[in-house]
């Protein structure tokens, strides 16, 4: 027994008696128990809009065992919950809501009561803020891939909870640490370039063991990734941009997603994908989605495999995952205020779910601009993705990411001139502008992030690259160039190393490439051709918009000319290593007797009645009346 003397046994009283009085007090408090603290795993999407031209809305949610509750709203003005779908996995519901027209911005409470927990959550309805959108011909595309560009801020590099952790810089395939401070942070670079408006690849959360860096597998359609930072720096990117007169490009995908998304970890239906009991890719060969002959087997492969092992194959056909899809595309652009959205294998999902995907978008913002990549060789194929009569239906979007043009460029000026080859492809391809309704819409581009740097590509040919120049910024269509082409960046072997980091990017560099002190001669040559052609063509606007009349290539040399009711401009280059000359007779239609040329740009000479063009040699003149 133990004993204790009358000073402990008064303090062992008192502490007693103060633990019964704190129990009593605390048993009259509000109970915080675990069910009052619960909250959805994942609301999708997270808040809305009121004057949305479709009065429907449906709300994902994502907890435990939550189909096992009953839902109703609460404290909502012109806002009927009218069905609460359960779904195949009991850790999902879907809510349907209808919005009245003249429902007002409002927080309502979703309530949630059951063997899932107890659950209120504030629902926000937001007023609408009025968004000019869209590209034109008078824009000029940066495209970014923002892990390599700029590190701003090096706190968000790395973070213990996601899959892959650390910055490797000598990794090619690792995370560098760009992101979209550095972006911001470089808008004047952009514009000092003449570039009007931004594409960075996907910003949106990839927490994926590998290759995270590229963007291309979400795990969040509703998050910015947080090592580019947040949702909140990226609408500062977007009021950045606007406030300069540029406009933002937001990179989309529909046909996968990370193979560590909520959606596909703990799938709310098998009926969301396309699955197999063994990896099964797909087949890459878009003709078969026009082919008279091809087979299903075919089809279904190109369409329903997986793109990759990583990339679970979305089944764009489940009417929930449809709508799903078509929400999110919705929120960003109206939280962000997009401008303009690029489609990602846009060849791979389903097709009449593209053309739904995008009908509903332009419904609601017609000013938007819609472009597709599709990587397909020759333009039967490619002209099917585009509609114009050619594909099944409309498709509803507005131009391509024009891969015919990137191909017969590259081809003419590293091949020589043929009946079909070289220069020939280009003259060739331009010829076939008849299958489109809109040319002049197309994104057009020498290389990208999938592809070989086009300095690289023409084996470091500064003459060559020049043309290249000179043809992307005075033919038809959109021009885009990829960051670093400004730098004479010429990497060929892989996609982390044409991935690039931007000299400068990142505190410590040994090269700031970023200014005019940091860049070599030929890199400021590289530099100031892409400003002055950029300001070229935003000064006339015949370059942007005109008609093109070009003339059949001959050893080596293409002339073609931009023209319009007010300008005329003549672009000529010489693809071949020899000297060459073209009588000035043959262009009488565009350049009458009594006019004169006047050189804008290049080594080209007009005299005694011909075009004498150098070997590599390239001229841009403009066409004046007397």
């Amino acid at each position: 027994m133990l004993y204790t003397s009358k000073n402990q046994q008064s303090k062992s009283f008192f502490n007693v008696g103060f633990t019964f009085l704190c129990l009593a007090v605390f048993s009259l408090l509000p109970q915080n128990t675990e069910a009052q603290k619960k909250q959805f795993t994942h609301v999708d999407p997270p808040h809305w809009w009121v004057g949305m031209k479709n009065a429907n809305l449906e709300i994902l949610i994502h907890s435990k065992d939550i189909a096992l509750n009953t839902f109703e709203i609460k404290d909502a003005s012109g806002v009927v919950l009218s069905k609460v779908e359960k779904m195949q996995n009991p850790n999902y519901t879907m809510l349907h809501l209808k919005i009245s027209g003249g429902a007002q911005a409002q927080t309502f409470i979703i309530s949630a009561r059951g063997k899932g927990g107890n659950i209120q959550y504030k629902y926000e309805l937001k007023t609408r803020k009025p968004v000019t959108r869209g590209l034109d011909n008078s824009d000029v595309i940066y495209l970014i891939t923002p892990d390599r560009f700029a590190n701003a801020d090096p706190t968000n590099d790395s973070f213990k909870n996601m899959t892959q952790t650390g910055v490797d810089r000598n990794e090619p395939y690792a995370r560098h640490g760009g992101d979209i401070q550095g972006m911001i942070n470089h808008l004047d670079h952009m514009q000092e370039l003449g570039m009007t408006a931004l594409w960075p690849n996907p910003l949106l959360e990839n927490n994926q063991p590998k290759e995270s860096y590229h963007g291309y597998a979400f795990t969040d359609f509703y998050k910015i990734d947080p090592r580019f930072g947040s949702n909140q720096l990226y609408k500062t990117l977007s009021d950045s941009l606007h406030s300069r007169g540029m406009k933002l490009i937001q990179d989309v995908v529909y046909n996968h997603i990370g193979n560590e998304h909520y959606l596909y970890k703990d799938m709310p239906d098998k009926g969301w994908f396309h699955l197999y009991d063994t990896f099964t890719q797909t087949s890459y060969r878009d003709p078969v989605l026009y082919d008279l002959y091809a087979s299903e087997y075919d089809k279904n492969i190109m369409t329903d495999g997986w793109f990759d092992k990583h990339m679970p194959d979305l089944n764009q056909q489940n009417e929930q995952l449809a709508v799903y899809l078509i929400q999110q595309t919705i929120w960003w652009i109206e939280a962000f205020g997009i401008d303009a959205l690029r489609i990602d294998t846009y060849a791979y999902p389903d097709q009449a779910f593209m053309r739904r995907w995008a009908k509903e978008v332009k419904a609601q913002y017609p000013d938007l601009f819609l472009f597709a990549e599709t990587w397909v060789h020759g333009h039967p194929s490619q002209a099917w993705f585009l509609g114009d009569g050619l594909g099944p239906e409309p498709n509803y979007i507005d131009g391509l990411t024009d891969f015919q043009i990137y191909f017969a460029i590259n081809d003419a000026l590293t091949k020589k001139q043929e009946w079909t080859d070289g220069v020939s492809k280009l003259y060739n391809t331009l010829a076939a502008d008849y299958i489109y309704a809109h040319p002049e819409k197309m994104v057009t581009f020498v290389d990208n992030h999938d592809l070989a740097r086009f300095h690289g590509y023409v084996n470091k040919n500064f003459e060559k690259f020049r043309m290249g120049m000179v043809l992307l910024f005075t033919m038809r269509g959109i021009p885009s160039i990829y960051y670093g082409t400004e730098i004479l960046m010429n990497a060929t072997d892989g996609h982390g190393k044409i991935r690039q980091d931007f000299p400068g990017g990142w505190q410590g560099d040994a090269e700031n490439k970023f200014t005019a002190q940091g860049r070599n001669p030929e890199e400021t040559q590289a530099f100031d051709l892409i400003v002055s052609l950029t300001k070229l063509r935003a000064d006339n606007k015949v370059l942007q918009s005109g008609k093109t009349t070009q003339y059949i290539p001959k050893d080596g040399v293409y002339i073609y000319f931009r023209h319009d009711e007010n300008d005329t401009f003549m672009v000529s280059i010489n693809t071949s290593d020899k000297n060459a000359e073209q009588p000035l007779s043959k262009f009488v239609e565009l350049v009458p007797e009594d006019a004169a040329l006047e050189p804008i740009m290049g080594n080209v000479n007009i005299e005694f009645g011909a075009v004498h063009l150098p070997a590599l040699g390239y001229g841009i003149f403009k066409v004046v009346k007397q």
